[in-house]
């Protein structure tokens, strides 16, 4: 998929390597993970090989700019224990999404706009969506602000209060 020099391509065990770079960055893992605990190469092997191979159902995806590689996306299936702690009904078809900017010299340049645009379209083509959503911080503005602008609407706070849940949607 391509968009704007934005190429959205399934993950690689070549990726493997600036998974663990992206996932050592403060400014990465101050909202996508733990700043106090960064990812060793055989962290990210070990948590991503099985999505890359299928064998666990959350596609890995990797984002170029420009043909280099600047950041990573994944979906998911909703869980069905958070159907009703997030009130959805258990007929529609709500999936999550994921992602991050891994280079932070790319950050504020409306790159994550056209990459959550783009990937809420793969979702929706690939799973049939009916709901995508996200779990920004609370003080993740930055990226509030990108899924406002991709049509995300703030339903409510979750984990006592330290995540939005934002919705887009898809019907």
């Amino acid at each position: 998929m391509e968009n704007h020099n934005i190429h959205i391509r399934k993950m690689t065990q070549e990726n493997f390597s600036i998974m663990a770079k992206w996932l050592s960055t403060n400014e990465v893992l101050e909202y996508y993970g733990d700043v106090n605990a960064p990812f060793s190469f055989e962290q990210v092997k070990q948590k991503y090989e099985p999505r890359v191979q299928g064998e666990v159902k959350v596609p890995p995806f990797i984002v170029e700019w420009q043909g280099t590689p600047i950041g990573f996306m994944q979906y998911y299936k909703l869980a069905e224990e958070k159907y009703n702690e997030f009130g959805y009904g258990h007929s529609l078809k709500v999936y999550g999404m994921d992602q991050f900017i891994g280079e932070p010299a790319l950050f504020n340049k409306g790159i994550g706009t056209i990459m959550v645009s783009s990937f809420v379209r793969k979702v929706i083509e690939e799973t049939g969506a009916d709901t995508v959503i996200v779990d920004p911080a609370v003080s993740n503005v930055r990226a509030i602000k990108c899924y406002e602008k991709c049509r995300f609407r703030k339903v409510k706070q979750i984990n006592e209060g330290r995540e939005w849940l934002m919705e887009v949607k898809c019907n």
